[in-house]
């Protein structure tokens, strides 16, 4: 009989064991990966109920596929690789509807009006601002180079590791990310009062409109209030660095999102209905 699998395994030894009809295997196989899956695909796509979706949806492909996994790469690399053909074509989501000029437009909408409220309501609000924000100026990338600047500066899979996920050339990858770098500097050096204190833009100021144009709901923080392992300080400064890397820190300063218990337990009750062949032995 196989021994019972612990969530310390590792995940090589555990995809062999659940391809071979371990369902507990299968379980800690699963927990080890659906988070880091999980921020990925809400990175790409942008809201949290999008982003649970595509997460079970390649959740799923992985489960499915196991006997193919040969270890001729690390298995989060071959995990990564399934979610970002996955990611790349997915319907769109309901936040990709965004470009630099856009959310340029709407930053400058919210600071005409603004008033800039300081109760403590309102540090919250600026803080899902915040996150919206950063949030946006990646989705104003397309998705090409969206993936290729999340896998490399706010994940830092190294160039060969990130080339191999997305299956294209190193060079090709580099290309991909040098663009991406330059797009999001040019805009936040110009536009963002986290990145540059002298430009006029801040969080604060764009709470009023916000709510009132329905883009946040006071009742609904999707980001700030997501469960997470952990969460910034809401004061937290940006590390004292400068330029590219100084955008990266930022766009990093995400709470470390953990994929809803919702979507766990669907997952455990698709495993429990006995639809995968590969966990009925």
């Amino acid at each position: 009989m196989t021994e019972p699998a612990s969530r310390d395994s590792d995940p090589t030894v555990l995809a062999a064991m659940a391809a071979g009809g371990d369902r507990t295997a299968a379980e800690a196989l699963l927990a080890s990966i659906q988070d880091g899956i999980y921020k990925l695909a809400l990175r790409i796509l942008g809201h949290p109920s999008d982003a649970e979706d595509a997460t079970q949806e390649i959740l799923l492909v992985v489960l499915t596929h196991l006997g193919s996994f040969r270890g001729e790469s690390a298995f989060r690399t071959w995990t990564w690789r399934i979610a970002a053909r996955h990611l790349s074509r997915v319907k769109r989501g309901r936040r990709e509807n965004l470009s630099f000029e856009l959310l340029s437009a709407r930053l400058e909408t919210g600071l005409r009006s603004s008033s800039e409220p300081v109760d403590p309501e309102s540090e919250v609000l600026a803080w899902e601002i915040r996150l919206r924000c950063t949030q946006a100026m990646l989705l104003s990338l397309d998705r090409e180079h969206r993936l290729a600047y999340v896998l490399g500066d706010i994940f830092e899979l190294s160039g060969e590791e990130a080339s191999e996920v997305l299956e294209i050339e190193p060079a090709t990858f580099r290309k991909r990310l040098s663009r991406a770098r330059g797009r999001l500097y040019r805009f936040m050096k110009e536009r963002c009062g986290v990145f540059d204190p002298s430009n006029e833009c801040r969080c604060r100021a764009q709470v009023a409109c916000a709510v009132e144009r329905g883009v946040i709901d006071p009742d609904q923080l999707d980001l700030s209030q997501h469960p997470a392992r952990s969460r910034p300080d809401l004061g937290q400064a940006v590390h004292e660095v400068g330029g590219l890397m100084r955008v990266a820190e930022i766009l990093r300063g995400h709470p470390d999102y953990t994929l809803p218990e919702r979507t766990v337990t669907a997952i455990r009750d698709l495993l429990d209905s006995g639809r995968f062949a590969l966990l009925e032995r």
